[in-house]
Protein backbone atom coordinates (compact mmCIF):
# COMPACT_ATOMS: atom_id res chain seq x y z
CA UNK A 1 0.00 0.00 0.00
CA UNK A 2 1.13 3.83 -0.90
CA UNK A 3 2.62 4.88 2.92
CA UNK A 4 1.14 8.48 1.54
CA UNK A 5 -2.27 6.47 2.17
CA UNK A 6 -1.41 5.36 5.60
CA UNK A 7 -4.64 4.52 8.33
CA UNK A 8 -3.71 7.17 10.09
CA UNK A 9 -5.78 10.15 9.20
CA UNK A 10 -3.28 12.83 11.36
CA UNK A 11 -0.98 14.93 9.29
CA UNK A 12 2.30 15.76 10.62
CA UNK A 13 2.53 17.71 14.00
CA UNK A 14 3.39 21.06 14.53
CA UNK A 15 6.65 22.07 13.04
CA UNK A 16 9.64 22.43 15.85
CA UNK A 17 9.42 26.60 15.11
CA UNK A 18 5.60 26.64 15.02
CA UNK A 19 6.00 25.29 18.32
CA UNK A 20 8.29 27.55 19.52
CA UNK A 21 6.13 30.30 18.38
CA UNK A 22 3.18 29.01 20.16
CA UNK A 23 4.99 28.44 23.53
CA UNK A 24 6.16 32.69 22.92
CA UNK A 25 2.11 33.57 22.18
CA UNK A 26 1.25 31.55 25.44
CA UNK A 27 3.84 33.65 27.40
CA UNK A 28 2.50 36.72 25.87
CA UNK A 29 4.51 37.76 22.97
CA UNK A 30 1.73 40.35 21.21
CA UNK A 31 4.01 39.35 17.87
CA UNK A 32 4.31 35.50 17.70
CA UNK A 33 0.63 35.40 16.08
CA UNK A 34 1.71 37.04 13.61
CA UNK A 35 4.65 35.02 12.92
CA UNK A 36 2.65 31.95 13.37
CA UNK A 37 0.04 32.83 10.27
CA UNK A 38 2.18 35.09 8.04
CA UNK A 39 3.83 32.07 6.28
CA UNK A 40 0.18 30.50 5.47
CA UNK A 41 -1.84 33.75 4.49
CA UNK A 42 -0.96 33.33 0.63
CA UNK A 43 -1.99 29.53 1.27
CA UNK A 44 -5.22 30.18 3.12
CA UNK A 45 -6.19 33.42 0.46
CA UNK A 46 -5.78 31.10 -2.36
CA UNK A 47 -7.90 28.47 -1.00
CA UNK A 48 -10.91 31.00 0.05
CA UNK A 49 -10.30 32.24 -3.54
CA UNK A 50 -11.80 28.86 -4.62
CA UNK A 51 -14.62 29.21 -2.21
CA UNK A 52 -15.76 32.41 -2.44
CA UNK A 53 -16.62 34.38 -6.48
CA UNK A 54 -15.74 37.21 -4.92
CA UNK A 55 -12.09 38.56 -4.35
CA UNK A 56 -14.01 40.77 -1.22
CA UNK A 57 -15.99 37.61 0.39
CA UNK A 58 -12.33 35.69 0.37
CA UNK A 59 -10.47 38.12 2.10
CA UNK A 60 -13.27 38.62 4.32
CA UNK A 61 -12.91 34.76 4.92
CA UNK A 62 -9.14 34.76 5.51
CA UNK A 63 -10.24 37.82 8.05
CA UNK A 64 -12.53 35.80 10.33
CA UNK A 65 -10.88 32.52 9.68
CA UNK A 66 -7.94 34.51 11.65
CA UNK A 67 -10.05 35.67 13.95
CA UNK A 68 -11.49 32.05 15.00
CA UNK A 69 -7.54 30.78 14.81
CA UNK A 70 -6.93 33.90 17.75
CA UNK A 71 -9.95 32.91 19.90
CA UNK A 72 -9.42 29.16 19.29
CA UNK A 73 -5.22 29.19 19.63
CA UNK A 74 -5.19 27.92 23.38
CA UNK A 75 -6.90 25.01 22.20
CA UNK A 76 -4.42 24.29 19.34
CA UNK A 77 -2.51 21.10 20.51
CA UNK A 78 -0.02 20.92 17.73
CA UNK A 79 -1.02 17.03 16.70
CA UNK A 80 -1.76 18.26 13.27
CA UNK A 81 0.27 21.57 11.60
CA UNK A 82 -0.76 24.34 11.99
CA UNK A 83 -1.23 25.19 8.49
CA UNK A 84 -3.37 22.09 8.12
CA UNK A 85 -5.53 23.29 11.33
CA UNK A 86 -5.64 26.54 9.78
CA UNK A 87 -7.20 25.53 6.44
CA UNK A 88 -9.76 23.28 8.19
CA UNK A 89 -11.01 26.40 9.93
CA UNK A 90 -11.38 28.16 6.70
CA UNK A 91 -13.72 24.85 5.11
CA UNK A 92 -15.37 24.84 8.01
CA UNK A 93 -15.99 28.31 7.68
CA UNK A 94 -16.47 28.20 3.91
CA UNK A 95 -19.34 25.52 4.56
CA UNK A 96 -21.60 27.78 6.74
CA UNK A 97 -21.14 31.43 5.11
CA UNK A 98 -23.89 32.95 7.44
CA UNK A 99 -21.68 32.25 10.40
CA UNK A 100 -19.08 34.59 8.79
CA UNK A 101 -20.82 36.85 6.19
CA UNK A 102 -22.02 40.49 7.34
CA UNK A 103 -24.03 42.92 4.98
CA UNK A 104 -22.67 42.79 1.07
CA UNK A 105 -19.30 43.23 -0.48
CA UNK A 106 -18.12 46.02 -1.43
CA UNK A 107 -18.68 46.31 -5.32
CA UNK A 108 -17.33 47.87 -8.09
CA UNK A 109 -14.30 49.23 -6.02
CA UNK A 110 -11.80 47.73 -8.04
CA UNK A 111 -12.16 48.48 -11.91
CA UNK A 112 -10.46 45.58 -13.79
CA UNK A 113 -8.37 47.48 -16.32
CA UNK A 114 -5.85 45.65 -18.57
CA UNK A 115 -2.01 46.65 -17.53
CA UNK A 116 -1.61 47.75 -21.57
CA UNK A 117 -3.53 48.69 -24.44
CA UNK A 118 -2.28 47.16 -26.94
CA UNK A 119 -3.35 43.54 -28.37
CA UNK A 120 -2.94 41.00 -26.56
CA UNK A 121 -0.43 37.91 -28.45
CA UNK A 122 -2.29 35.07 -29.30
CA UNK A 123 -0.49 33.15 -26.92
CA UNK A 124 -1.81 35.04 -24.23
CA UNK A 125 -5.65 34.92 -25.41
CA UNK A 126 -4.80 30.97 -25.25
CA UNK A 127 -3.25 30.99 -21.88
CA UNK A 128 -6.64 33.05 -20.63
CA UNK A 129 -9.46 30.84 -22.45
CA UNK A 130 -7.65 28.10 -21.02
CA UNK A 131 -7.64 29.34 -17.53
CA UNK A 132 -10.93 30.52 -17.86
CA UNK A 133 -12.18 26.99 -18.50
CA UNK A 134 -9.68 25.40 -15.91
CA UNK A 135 -12.14 27.80 -13.53
CA UNK A 136 -15.29 26.90 -14.83
CA UNK A 137 -14.13 23.72 -14.16
CA UNK A 138 -13.53 23.80 -10.86
CA UNK A 139 -16.67 25.87 -9.78
CA UNK A 140 -18.36 22.77 -11.19
CA UNK A 141 -16.50 20.55 -8.29
CA UNK A 142 -18.38 20.15 -4.98
CA UNK A 143 -16.80 21.58 -2.86
CA UNK A 144 -14.68 18.72 -1.04
CA UNK A 145 -13.61 18.46 -4.66
CA UNK A 146 -12.50 21.55 -5.21
CA UNK A 147 -10.70 21.31 -1.52
CA UNK A 148 -9.06 18.46 -1.89
CA UNK A 149 -7.57 18.85 -5.54
CA UNK A 150 -6.46 22.66 -4.19
CA UNK A 151 -4.56 21.55 -1.49
CA UNK A 152 -3.06 19.14 -3.26
CA UNK A 153 -1.85 20.70 -6.64
CA UNK A 154 -1.18 24.17 -5.35
CA UNK A 155 -0.79 23.61 -1.72
CA UNK A 156 1.32 20.71 -2.01
CA UNK A 157 0.03 19.08 0.89
CA UNK A 158 -0.33 14.64 0.96
CA UNK A 159 -3.17 13.25 1.77
CA UNK A 160 -3.53 12.51 5.12
CA UNK A 161 -2.86 16.60 5.83
CA UNK A 162 -6.09 16.98 3.32
CA UNK A 163 -8.31 13.99 5.15
CA UNK A 164 -7.78 16.17 8.29
CA UNK A 165 -8.64 19.77 6.47
CA UNK A 166 -11.61 17.77 5.23
CA UNK A 167 -12.50 15.63 8.33
CA UNK A 168 -11.92 11.91 6.08
CA UNK A 169 -9.72 9.21 5.54
CA UNK A 170 -6.92 9.55 3.50
CA UNK A 171 -8.02 6.94 1.13
CA UNK A 172 -11.45 9.32 0.40
CA UNK A 173 -9.24 12.26 0.46
CA UNK A 174 -7.11 10.41 -2.34
CA UNK A 175 -10.55 9.96 -4.43
CA UNK A 176 -12.20 13.30 -4.18
CA UNK A 177 -8.37 14.21 -5.80
CA UNK A 178 -8.38 11.77 -7.90
CA UNK A 179 -12.07 12.38 -9.19
CA UNK A 180 -11.57 16.27 -9.32
CA UNK A 181 -9.13 15.58 -11.78
CA UNK A 182 -10.91 13.21 -13.69
CA UNK A 183 -13.89 16.30 -14.03
CA UNK A 184 -11.62 18.92 -14.81
CA UNK A 185 -9.58 17.18 -17.72
CA UNK A 186 -12.50 16.43 -19.01
CA UNK A 187 -13.52 19.97 -19.03
CA UNK A 188 -10.48 20.92 -20.49
CA UNK A 189 -9.31 18.18 -22.79
CA UNK A 190 -10.78 19.83 -25.83
CA UNK A 191 -8.73 22.81 -25.39
CA UNK A 192 -5.54 20.81 -24.95
CA UNK A 193 -5.91 19.06 -28.08
CA UNK A 194 -3.85 20.63 -31.21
Amino acid sequence: MDPRLADHAEPNPATAAERNWLRRWADGDPGAFQALVRPHLAGLLALARRHCRDAHWAEDLVQETLVRAFRGLPGFRGDSALRTWLFRILVRLAAEPRRWRHGDPVAGSVADVPDRLADLAEQDAIARELQDRLDEAMERLTARQRTALHLRAVEGLDYAAIAAVLQCSPVAARMHVLEARRKVMARVQEHLDP
